[in-house]
């Protein structure tokens, strides 16, 4: 339960807070988030991807692989102004920093992914073990950690927001392990699967910054109002 202390000490950090930080960033982390089914669909539309077979690395080489980096590093981003937004307004404790940690370094592997798409001499010869291939096991526990650890932070402002994020895990952990597992045939559509589960922790802590700048900016402008 919280005391009257605590909630005085709320109010202040609230207090310091910029909405219009918090409101840049949430957009920026919702269009980092638009950006990769956008450039999915456009590769698949463009190239000889095949949606149910080919994976979303597939897409992001060949002829037509600039398309795919575009909506890496437009994901990179989102991901980063989000992490920027969760420092800023900080709901939790240990966990939720654990959580922004988790997101600066999603953006940091997402860009490397986009770089080095191509580079396929790692692991020698004959051997699918590249830069790109190792990058993305560093997917697998940032994609499950961080919507966990910000679950009860998150949860906090409504409970939508810590269920939306434990689904969140629970999906990725399922498909993405479901995807190590899966046949050629059908491990692009697993792998898909997997990646928008994801979102249902990316889009809601975004649109969790949108609205608590927006609150707080007509906050602000009704107290104005009364004075």
């Amino acid at each position: 339960m919280f005391t009257l202390e605590d909630r005085h000490e709320e109010a202040e950090v609230v207090s310091l807070e910029r909405p219009e930080l918090l409101m840049f960033c949430g957009l920026m982390g919702l269009a980092g988030c638009i950006a990769p089914f956008v450039t999915i669909v456009w590769g698949t539309a463009v190239a000889d991807h095949d949606f149910i077979a080919d994976t979303i690395s597939d897409l992001a080489r060949g002829d037509h692989k600039r398309i795919m980096d575009v909506g890496f590093y437009l994901n990179a981003s989102g991901l980063l102004a989000i992490a920027i937004a969760a420092a800023h307004a900080h709901l939790g404790k240990v966990g939720w920093t654990l959580g922004v940690f988790a997101l600066s370094f999603l953006a940091l592997v997402v860009v490397l992914l986009g770089l080095w798409d191509e580079f396929n001499d790692v692991g020698g010869p004959g051997t699918d073990m590249t830069v790109h291939t190792q990058l993305t096991f560093l997917l697998g526990p940032l994609y499950l950690i961080g919507p966990l650890v910000m679950a009860k932070g998150a949860g906090g402002i409504s409970p939508t927001y810590g269920w939306l994020f434990v689904a969140s895990a629970a999906i990725w952990a399922l498909f993405a392990a479901a995807f190590k597992l899966s046949p050629d045939s059908i491990d692009g559509i697993v792998e898909k699967i997997a990646i928008g589960g994801s979102f249902l922790w990316t889009v809601p802590l975004s649109f969790l910054f949108i609205a608590r700048g927006y609150e707080k900016t007509h906050r602000v402008t009704g107290r104005r109002q009364q004075s």
